[in-house]
C-alpha cells in the first residue's frame, strides 16, 4: 500500500511539473504573438498623422510643376477673368436626357421641395463664396423622386402617388471627381457659415445650359528664394540665372506641385490649392523677403499673367 502511495505521489508531482512547463510554454508562445493590426496604419492628416501619399519615385527633379513644397514657389502675377456671370444660379431639368451631353460631377448644397427655398440657398451660397467660385450654383429640378400620399380614399376616388419635384442645388459643373472633392474641401475651409458635405458629389448628364464659356484665371509662377537656395547647389548644376528667369502660367483646375493637388482658385490674395484629402494650401501673392545671406541674382520684376485664348475651367 506505501509503494503505491508513493508511486502515486512521484506520478501527482510531475504532472503538476509537466502542466507548469506548459503553461510556461504557452505563456510565452502568448507573449511573443504581435497584434497584426497594430502595425502599418496610415491614418489621414485630419488626425494628425503625416500621410505619404507618393505613389512613385520615378518623377524629374527639374519638373517645375512638381516641385514637393509649395513653399518653393512666387506668384510674379496674376489675370483675373472679371466678366464671369457667377452672381446668379442657373436652373436645369434633370429630366431632359435630350439637353443633356456627358456625366459630370457636382458639390451637393441641399435638396428641397419648394423651389424658393432651393433659390434662397444659392444665393445664399453665392454670397459667401462669391470671390472664390469659378463655376455656376445651379438648381436642378428632378421628377424622378415621387413624393405626396399613398392611394387612399378622397372623395370615394382612389388618388395615385404623385410626381412632384424636387430641387437639388449643386455646385459645378467638374469633370474630375478628385477636383470636385478639392475644391468642396477648399469651400469648407473658408468658412464655418455654410453647411458643405464633401462626401456627397453627385454625378449625372451635364446640360448644355452650364457649359461655361469663360476662360480659367490664371497666374504666373516663379521660383521663391526658398526654391532658389533648394535648387542652386543640386547635383544637376542649375544655371542661377536661368533659374531666377522660370516661370510657367498655371490655370484653374490644373495640378500643381506634390501628388494630388489641385488649383482650385486663383484670385488676388494668390494661388489656392487643395487636394481630395481634406489639405488646403495658398500660394500667395504677397510675401515677405527673406534674408538669405547669400548672393543670389537680382529678381525681376513680375509681369500679370497673360490673358488665356482657350483654357476653360475643367
Amino acid at each position: 500500500m506505501r509503494i503505491n502511495i508513493y508511486i502515486f505521489i512521484m506520478f501527482s508531482s510531475l504532472s503538476l511539473f509537466s502542466m507548469d512547463i506548459f503553461a510556461e510554454q504557452k505563456k510565452d508562445s502568448v507573449d511573443t504573438l504581435q497584434d497584426p493590426f497594430s502595425r502599418g496604419i496610415l491614418k489621414p492628416p485630419q488626425y494628425g498623422s503625416s500621410l505619404d501619399r507618393i505613389k512613385s519615385k520615378n518623377g524629374r527633379m527639374d519638373d517645375f510643376r512638381a516641385l514637393d513644397d509649395f513653399r518653393y514657389y512666387r506668384v510674379l502675377g496674376i489675370y483675373e477673368n472679371e466678366s464671369k456671370p457667377f452672381s446668379d444660379a442657373i436652373e436645369v431639368n434633370t429630366s431632359e436626357k435630350n439637353a443633356a451631353s456627358y456625366n459630370a460631377y457636382y458639390i451637393s448644397l441641399g435638396t428641397f421641395f419648394e423651389k424658393t427655398l432651393a433659390q434662397q440657398t444659392s444665393r445664399d451660397f453665392i454670397a459667401t463664396f462669391n470671390m472664390h467660385l469659378n463655376r455656376r450654383a445651379i438648381i436642378a429640378a428632378n421628377k424622378s423622386s415621387p413624393r405626396a400620399f399613398a392611394d387612399r380614399d378622397v372623395k370615394n376616388k382612389k388618388r395615385s402617388i404623385e410626381d412632384k419635384l424636387t430641387y437639388e442645388v449643386e455646385y459645378g459643373p467638374f469633370n474630375n471627381l478628385d477636383l470636385a472633392t478639392a475644391t468642396c474641401y477648399f469651400l469648407k475651409s473658408r468658412t464655418n457659415q455654410f453647411s458643405l458635405n464633401c462626401d456627397v458629389i453627385h454625378k449625372r448628364l451635364k446640360h448644355k445650359v452650364e457649359t461655361m464659356q469663360d476662360t480659367a484665371n490664371s497666374a504666373s509662377l516663379g521660383l521663391s528664394q526658398a526654391g532658389l537656395l533648394a535648387l542652386k547647389d543640386s547635383s544637376l548644376a542649375f544655371n542661377k540665372q536661368v533659374l531666377m528667369a522660370t516661370s510657367a502660367t498655371v490655370y484653374e483646375g490644373e495640378m500643381l506641385g506634390p501628388p494630388d493637388f489641385f488649383i482650385v482658385n486663383i484670385n488676388q490674395y494668390g494661388v489656392y490649392l487643395a487636394s481630395k484629402f481634406d489639405e488646403v494650401m495658398l500660394i500667395p501673392a504677397v510675401t515677405f523677403p527673406v534674408n538669405t545671406g547669400e548672393s543670389l541674382p537680382a529678381s525681376a520684376p513680375g509681369a500679370p499673367a497673360t490673358p488665356p485664348s482657350n483654357s476653360p475651367v475643367k
